[in-house]
This record gives structure tokens, C-alpha cells and sequence, in this order.
């Protein structure tokens, strides 16, 4: 639910004349599958995300993210640490608790969280690895080269080379908006299917997230997702 534009998590709250609800509901004869579980505890719940899925509610789609399915799946109130654009599959991570919430954004923030990435490109590099260092700002909704901006790094490797593409794991050792797309794109390897940033036609984003490192007490907790693209690059995934 939204109230006046904002997201009201408190069901109890009151309303005052004039002010605008927001209420996003899935049709029953629609319901989406439940949601494979990669990992459970008693602080975090990690889920494969499916493409075309947000990772939390927006104003413009209250109902049906990952977030509020897996909330109804489980019958738990989940907090947001992190988020995949909803053309991106993989790895998500939501936290149980307050604390554990508080303590997995502090993670995240600090760039103590390891990620790596699945990226499809039509390209086919000289190197077997590089970095790309661009600082990234924003606008219209997509990341832009930017020395002005925020300082961004981005780590990529050959995984696989095919006769049309080449498959690359990407680590991106900050956290901007669309920065793996943007950068690999600045490198002249636009992601397959990624039409804002130049990429190759295809049925969806070529990117996936295929692994996060977590820093936990007891150790690092390694969460993996199956790669979805090892079949040809143009089939439907």
C-alpha cells in the first residue's frame, strides 16, 4: 500500500480527509509460482529472482515484487538490503530482523559483500580479464560516464568464448545504478538484450547473479544460482 506517493508498511496508520491510498493487488487467477529459496535462516532468506520481477514495491508496481511474493510465500515481514534491477535474474537476499537488517546494509555499504555476475556480450575481447574504473553518474533513468560522479569499479573475466558471444564473470566492487551494464557497455560489450545500453536483441537481459559472499560471525556464507545461460544466446531462456 502507498500512502501520498510513499510506501506505508504500518497497517495500522490513520488517514486524514484528502489524503491518497495506493493499493496494488495481484489477481488470484494470476498468482505467481513460489519462489525457489536458495538459502534460510533465522536472520536472511536468499531467493533466485526470476527476470522482469522487482526486488521491493514501487509506486508504479505495488504488487507482485519479490519482496511483497515472498513476504505472502513465507508469512514473514522481510527488510530490503539489496536489490537487482528487475531485468537482471539471480541471487537476492532479503533480511529477517531489524538487526540482522541494520547489520547486512551496514555489509553491503561498506563493500564487505563479494558479488560476481553472469554476463552474455556479443563481443569478443583480446584480453582474458580486465577492470574498468569510470566514475558513473545518472540521468533519464541510466547510469552515464561520468568524472564528476560517484567512483565505481567493475572487474570482468573471460568465462566462456562462443562463436557469437562470450560469456563474462563480473565482480562490481561498488554498488551504482545499472553499473555493470554501463561499464561493459563503455568497454564496447553492451550486455546481450540490453537495449538501453546498446546491447544485441534477445528475449531478455543477459545478466545474472550468480553468487554473493556474505560476511557473517561464524564465517562467509556463500550463496550460488545456476547459470541460466548455458544454452545458445539466441534461444529463449
Amino acid at each position: 500500500m502507498f500512502l501520498n506517493g510513499q510506501r506505508c508498511k504500518v497497517a495500522s496508520r490513520l488517514v486524514r480527509p484528502g489524503d491518497r491510498l495506493r493499493v496494488g493487488a495481484l489477481p488470484t487467477a494470476i498468482a505467481p509460482a513460489a519462489l525457489t529459496v536458495l538459502h534460510e535462516d533465522a536472520a536472511l532468506i536468499a531467493i533466485d529472482k526470476p527476470v522482469g520481477m522487482p526486488s521491493a514495491p514501487t509506486a508504479q508496481a505495488a504488487a507482485g515484487s519479490a519482496q511483497t511474493v515472498l513476504e505472502a510465500q513465507i508469512g514473514v515481514r522481510l527488510f530490503v538490503v539489496h536489490r537487482l534491477d528487475a531485468a537482471t535474474s539471480g541471487v537476492l537476499v532479503f533480511a529477517r530482523t531489524r538487526t540482522a537488517a541494520a547489520a547486512l546494509s551496514q555489509a553491503f555499504a561498506d563493500q564487505q559483500v563479494g558479488k560476481r555476475y553472469l554476463a552474455l556480450v556479443a563481443a569478443s575481447p583480446a584480453a582474458e580479464r580486465g577492470e574498468i574504473d569510470q566514475a558513473l553518474g545518472s540521468a533519464r533513468g541510466r547510469a552515464t560516464l561520468d568524472p564528476a560522479g560517484r567512483a565505481a569499479r567493475t572487474s570482468w573475466a573471460v568465462a566462456e568464448r562462443r562463436a557469437d558471444a562470450t560469456l563474462l564473470a563480473v565482480e562490481p566492487h561498488t554498488g551504482r545504478m545499472h553499473q555493470i551494464r554501463a561499464h561493459l557497455a563503455s568497454a564496447g560489450m553492451p550486455i546481450i538484450g540490453d537495449r538501453l545500453y546498446g546491447g544485441r536483441t534477445a528475449p531478455r537481459l543477459m545478466l545474472h547473479a550468480a553468487e554473493v559472499r556474505l560476511p557473517l560471525p561464524s564465517g562467509e556464507l556463500v550463496i550460488r544460482s545456476d547459470s541460466p545461460f548455458d544454452r545458445p544466446p539466441d534461444s529463449s531462456p
